[in-house]
């Protein structure tokens, strides 16, 4: 069994080297078609759910607004996301493509507004 392949493991991997690769500079964001890829392409478990459910509280509770930080993940640089969140940049990504994986599946007008705000300024 121990050489069994995870392929979860490495899809995950995968996508976290392609997420890592897009938004390696801030504001990258130069085709809108390179978001839609990683989204559609992002498979969420019940642990996402989970884990971006205590990510939504703890933000409520720092009182930070979800969309703003989503959208300051994807356009500012990594040292400058950092700096003003105190929060690891790798981790708000993550967190940033479980939210606009659920919008695009549960209200796809919402989530085309929100590429549009990202991709425009």
């Amino acid at each position: 069994m121990k050489n069994v392949i995870d392929f979860i493991s490495i899809k995950k991997c995968k996508q976290n080297e392609q997420l890592e690769k897009v938004f390696r500079k801030g504001n990258s964001l130069k085709n809108p078609l390179e978001i839609n890829k990683l989204v559609e392409e992002k498979s969420l478990v019940l642990q996402d759910h989970k884990l971006f459910l205590a990510f939504l509280a703890y933000l409520e509770e720092k009182k930070i607004e979800p969309a703003t930080i989503f959208k300051d993940v994807l356009k500012c640089p990594k040292h400058q996301f950092e700096q003003q969140y105190e929060m690891k940049w790798t981790s708000v990504v993550q967190f940033c493509f479980t939210f606009l994986t659920i919008l695009k599946k549960n209200e796809p007008k919402q989530y085309e507004l929100f590429i549009t705000d990202i991709t425009d300024k």
